[in-house]
């Protein structure tokens, strides 16, 4: 007997006798096309177009062939509670949407109803069972969109921007911020058009700011707690002279528009001073800006800040302390690597301790440092500057980032000569950041005798403590999607989730907190180190030698209740 459910959709039109075999095949010849254009189309909605017949006839056919139900939106009244229950990144990812709550059954209008692992990360998610039904694709769509669109974020009107206006109350709610530009008394438009993105980006203490052109308008994006969100469209007319701008105030050449750039702003607000680098790049509809804000706020640069566990506090602590050695943070690009850097550096700076920096840009300035600046047009490279930083007898040595061989041959060097050496390499977790730097060609005999521990770190979201809400979830069901997950005793756990409100501007989540493992290098590490041993053999010795993955770390703060699963699932799955 044949399941229909694994029947092709247009087959089982055909065998309905929604459609005939002509119009099947019409309709297949016309997605083909479509697909060869590059268009991402559903042989339903073009047989839909064609006019064989209605899209709520093929929802009802969709639904008796996946055996659900079929429901009609257009007959319930969909309230904001149920909305809530599952998050916009897990409806627009799954492409569902809540629209009933029955008991403990959870009504899910879904594209495809028999997504079984879908289905088990919403019972997961909403701590609820969830009942997959079948709804017109139009009203899904209309329904996912309309909630983005509720969700949307805007400024005060500024005749450039196109956009839909926040309420008066909410703006004055939220406060006015007065941008200062360093050298900047020019009052005329692309102006004010530029400090009223400025005001926006350290009003929403957005990481980035990403000024994007397009075909016919320019996209400002903020990055904001590590997610990037739309925030406006610009009239493409003001692209080159908002770039003009841009170059001008971060010491960076107007002429030259083939080739990436960078350069550096400062603002002033309200006494705050923070620092802006500037990042250009040539793409197809013309320069691409990128500004990385940084904040100056003191608590960032304290290590009791960072998100540590206790122990692993105690050990870095400890770790730092060492007269010589190398502590090499591994992590992608805006994982807190350098804000973890200046946390330890800050820590150990004193009257007594000569501690030079070799940074690729400065990012933040601290007294009694002696911060040098790669250039290389000027010569100063990594490797060529820490060359000459151990002719000036330093104590500690920071190198930003190690990118190649010769500079991670010298850091290694430098640290079994006598120096407490800190760097950074990109790499996933702990035992890549070991293999990583061999692969760029550093011998493993340098590695295994310099290197004191290697830190791998990512940055979780911390959910809004205004308007997360708890969830009780099983224990059979959380073990069968997460098996490592750090339960005690008892059936059910009580977890958190976000939901969305005013102090959060509906994201659920406000800032970030670092979650983290530490590999200590012991002898046993050394002798892997040594046979080139896999990065998997290496992470399970550091395992059972005590080490806590940083995947385990951050499942501890969503048991917690810092973070949640859904951001947990972001990072990590």
């Amino acid at each position: 007997m044949t399941d229909n459910r694994t029947t092709y959709l247009g087959e089982y039109l055909v065998k309905k006798e929604v459609i005939t075999r002509e119009q099947l095949k019409k309709a297949l010849q016309v997605q083909e096309e479509r697909t060869k254009r590059g268009e991402q189309v559903y042989l339903g909605n073009i047989i839909v177009e064609l006019g064989y017949c209605s899209d709520e006839v093929i929802a009802k056919v969709l639904a008796s062939k996946f055996e659900v139900p079929y429901f009609n939106v257009e007959d319930t009244e969909i309230t904001e509670k149920v909305i809530n229950m599952i998050p916009r990144r897990t409806a627009n990812r799954y492409k569902v949407f809540p629209l009933k709550l029955e008991g403990n059954q959870l009504i899910v209008a879904m594209m495809n109803p028999i997504d079984y692992s879908a289905l088990d990360d919403l019972n997961i998610v909403t701590g609820k069972e969830v009942k997959p039904v079948m709804i017109k694709d139009r009203d899904l769509k209309k329904l996912i969109a309309k909630v983005s669109e509720k969700y949307s974020r805007d400024i005060e009107s500024f005749e450039y921007f196109k956009y839909s206006s926040r309420s008066k109350s909410e703006r004055t709610r939220s406060g006015r911020l007065n941008i200062t530009v360093t050298g900047s008394n020019d009052g005329s438009p692309v102006v004010q058009l530029l400090n009223k993105i400025l005001n926006l980006a350290v009003q929403e203490r957005a990481n980035d700011v990403h000024i994007e052109p397009q075909k016919d308008k320019i996209n400002i994006r903020f990055r904001i707690d590590g997610v990037i969100r739309n925030r406006l469209s610009i009239a493409l007319d003001y692209h080159e002279a908002l770039v003009s701008r841009i170059k001008v105030l971060g010491n960076m050449d107007i002429t030259d528009s083939r080739s990436p750039q960078d350069g550096r702003i400062s603002v002033e607000n309200d006494g705050e001073h923070i620092d802006i680098r500037a990042a250009s790049i040539p793409s197809y509809y013309g320069e691409r800006v990128t500004l990385r804000m940084l904040f100056s706020e003191p608590g960032l640069l304290k290590m009791t800040s960072l998100g540590m566990e206790k122990d692993q506090l105690a050990k870095m602590k400890r770790i730092i302390r060492y007269p010589h050695g190398c502590i090499l943070l591994c992590g992608p690009t805006g994982s807190g690597k350098s804000t973890t850097l200046y946390s330890v550096l800050t820590e150990i700076n004193d009257d007594q301790t000569n501690i030079m920096t070799v940074e690729d840009p400065i990012e933040r300035v601290i007294d009694g440092i002696n911060q040098v600046q790669y250039n290389r047009k000027a010569g100063i490279t990594f490797s060529s500057s820490l060359s000459s930083m151990l002719r000036s007898h330093p104590d500690v040595i920071m190198v930003g980032e190690i990118r190649d061989a010769e500079t991670g041959a010298m850091v290694t060097e430098a640290a079994l000569t006598g120096h407490l050496v800190m760097s950074t390499i990109h790499a996933s977790d702990s035992s890549k950041g070991i293999l990583h730097l061999m692969d760029m060609g550093v011998e493993p005999y340098l590695v295994e005798s310099s290197l004191t521990c290697v830190v791998a770190q990512r940055l979780l979201r911390r959910l809004c403590a205004s308007c997360k809400v708890k969830n009780t979830v099983s224990r059979e069901k959380l073990l069968k999607y997460l098996p490592d997950f750090p339960l005690d005793d008892g059936n059910t756990i009580e977890l958190y989730e976000s939901k969305g409100c005013t102090l959060c501007d509906n994201t659920g989540y406000v800032g970030r907190t670092g979650v983290f493992e530490i590999l200590m290098i012991s002898d046993n590490i050394r002798s892997a180190i040594k046979d080139t041993q896999s990065a998997t053999k290496i992470n399970g010795i550091a395992v059972a030698e005590g080490m806590v993955p940083m995947r385990l770390n951050a499942l501890q703060k969503v048991k917690e209740g810092i973070s949640s699963l859904e951001e947990f699932h972001r990072l990590f799955i």
